[in-house]
C-alpha cells in the first residue's frame, strides 16, 4: 500500500478516533472539554490528509484504483461524521446536514452504477472544491464547538448557506455530466 492510501485509510481510522472524543456522553465531565479539543485537532489531522495523499498520489503518480474509489469514500465518512457532531450540538441545523447526506449518498449512488458497468469515476475537480469548502467550514463550525468561537455569528449563517449551495450544484453537475449512466436505465 503507498502512502497516499496510507493517509486515506490513516483518515478513516482518524475519524472513527474522533468520534470516540467527540461523542463524551457527560457535559460535566472534568475531560468533557479536553476530549473536544483532542477530537478537533484530531479532525484537523484528518482534513489534512486529505489535501496530502490527493497531492502525493499526483505528483508523485501513486494513483491507483484503491485510492480513486477509497479516497471520496473516507472524505464522506469524515465530512459527515463532523456534520453529524454539529448538528447533535446544535451548530448546523439538521436540514443542512441532510442535504449534504443526500448529495454524498446520490453521488456514491453514481459511481456504484459506473463501477457496475466497469467505470470508475474519479472525482471530479469541482467535487474536490466542495470537499475542501466543507473542511474549512467544518474548521470554523469546529472552532464554535470546542466554543473558541461565538456561534451566533451571521458570517456563521452565510458559510452554511453558501456552503449548501455549492454543494448541491456539484451534485447537479455531478449527474448532468455522467447522465449517459442513467439516462439508458430510466
Amino acid at each position: 500500500m503507498n502512502l497516499p492510501n496510507k493517509l486515506t485509510v490513516g483518515r478513516l481510522v482518524l475519524t472513527m478516533v474522533f468520534l470516540v472524543l467527540a461523542t463524551v456522553p457527560d457535559p460535566n465531565s472534568e475531560y468533557f472539554m479536553q476530549c473536544r479539543i483532542v477530537a478537533y485537532i484530531i479532525s484537523i489531522i484528518a482534513g489534512f490528509t486529505d489535501l496530502l495523499d490527493g497531492y502525493l498520489a499526483r505528483k508523485y503518480k501513486l494513483e491507483t484504483t484503491f485510492g480513486k474509489l477509497i479516497d471520496p469514500l473516507s472524505d464522506k465518512i469524515f465530512t459527515v461524521s463532523c456534520f453529524v457532531v454539529l448538528v447533535e450540538s446544535h451548530i448546523v441545523p439538521a436540514w443542512i446536514a441532510v442535504l449534504i447526506l443526500t448529495r454524498e449518498f446520490a453521488v456514491t449512488g453514481l459511481r456504484s452504477l459506473a463501477a457496475n458497468k466497469g467505470l470508475i469515476l474519479p472525482a471530479a475537480k469541482s467535487g474536490k472544491y466542495k470537499t475542501l469548502s466543507q473542511m474549512l467550514v467544518l474548521l470554523v463550525g469546529g472552532s464554535i464547538w470546542v466554543q473558541w468561537l461565538p456561534q451566533n455569528m451571521l458570517i456563521w449563517d452565510i458559510l452554511l448557506y453558501l456552503l449548501v449551495a455549492y454543494t448541491v450544484y456539484t451534485g447537479i453537475e455531478y449527474y448532468v455530466k455522467n447522465k449517459n449512466l442513467y439516462l439508458d436505465e430510466i
